[in-house]
């Protein structure tokens, strides 16, 4: 039996879960899915997906740093080299767009010159001056960044259940 993520990763693992998919579906929704232009509710779901969604930078961070001082078990020895190389290569992915999903955000906010609270509570600082002609760039950067984190995180969870109930091998057990 391969041997179990640590609690501290698990807990990494499954809280920015819990974080990043129902933000992710937020900002889906009102960039989406409302009708364009501003509306009351569209701004009500923006206020509360950048309220959660500036968390994930903190979170994002204190992961790697576990990451970096801790060695992740090892997969079982049925899993393929070429597709632990991909599970490697798409981790790495991960990371990245989760850093820098919020980031773009961010900057996006600071561009448009609109304040960024952290979880009704911390007042963020801006990361650029307003700059208007450079917001919609940033925006669709964000868009971009979100979009294909999207996609890695639904592969993600294809690739656990593939594991799962495909190949029934241990590798979505190390992380339960």
């Amino acid at each position: 039996m391969p041997q179990r993520y640590s609690l501290t990763a698990r807990l990494f693992h499954w809280g920015m879960a819990a974080i990043i998919i129902p933000v992710w579906l937020i900002g889906f929704s009102a960039g989406r899915l409302l009708p364009r232009g501003p509306s009351p509710l569209k701004g009500e779901l923006l206020s509360i997906h950048k309220e959660i969604a500036s968390t994930v930078i903190i979170f994002v961070v204190l992961r790697m740093a576990w990451r970096a001082t801790h060695r992740p078990p090892a997969l079982p020895g049925s899993v393929p080299e070429e597709q632990q190389i991909a599970a490697r290569v798409l981790q790495g992915c991960l990371y990245l767009l989760m850093l820098s999903t919020p980031l773009t955000g961010w900057l996006m906010a600071s561009a448009h010159g609109a304040p960024v609270q952290m979880l009704w509570t911390v007042h963020l600082p801006a990361l650029i001056h307003k700059t208007p002609l450079l917001a919609p760039t940033l925006g669709v950067l964000h868009q971009f960044s979100a979009w294909i984190l999207g996609v890695l995180i639904a592969g993600h969870i294809v690739a656990a259940l593939m594991h799962r109930f495909s190949r029934r091998d241990q590798v979505m057990d190390m992380m339960l």
